[in-house]
Parts: structure tokens; C-alpha cells; sequence
């Protein structure tokens, strides 16, 4: 998988980097929003409202939260 996407992992610190950065989702897996890529979410500004509101959501799983996070800040 890595090699298919350009990263070239030579070492285990390479691997656990990649192996971090393939662990949060680039796209939403469920609601209105299914299959839509989370970064495109936040650069619309109604629908960052959306991400704001899953964030505030009691069973948000950790690495969901952090890819919301995430685009949120990139905008």
C-alpha cells in the first residue's frame, strides 16, 4: 500500500510514521456525508459546521476526531 502511494518506507521509523498516518480516515463512513473526503467537509463553510457538531458527539471515536481536527485546522 505504501509503495503504491509514493512513500518509501526503509526503516521502522518510516513504517510506524505511515502506519500512524493510515490509521485516521480521509473520508466519512457514515450520515449525510458518506464517502465525501473530510477536507473538502471543512473548506465549505456550512459544512464545517457539520464537523464541528461531530466533535461534540460523546462516542466519536479518537481517530475520527483527529481527522476532523485536522482539516478544521488546514482551512
Amino acid at each position: 500500500m505504501a509503495n503504491s502511494q509514493g512513500h518509501v518506507i526503509t526503516n521502522v521509523d518510516s513504517l510506524y510514521k505511515f502506519s500512524k498516518m493510515v490509521r485516521i480516515p480521509p473520508h466519512l463512513s457514515f450520515g449525510k456525508h458518506k464517502g465525501e473526503a473530510i477536507a473538502d467537509l471543512a473548506n465549505h463553510s456550512d459544512e464545517a459546521g457539520y464537523i464541528k457538531w461531530l466533535l461534540k458527539q460523546y462516542s466519536i471515536d479518537p481517530r475520527l476526531s483527529q481527522a476532523y481536527q485536522q482539516a478544521l485546522e488546514s482551512v
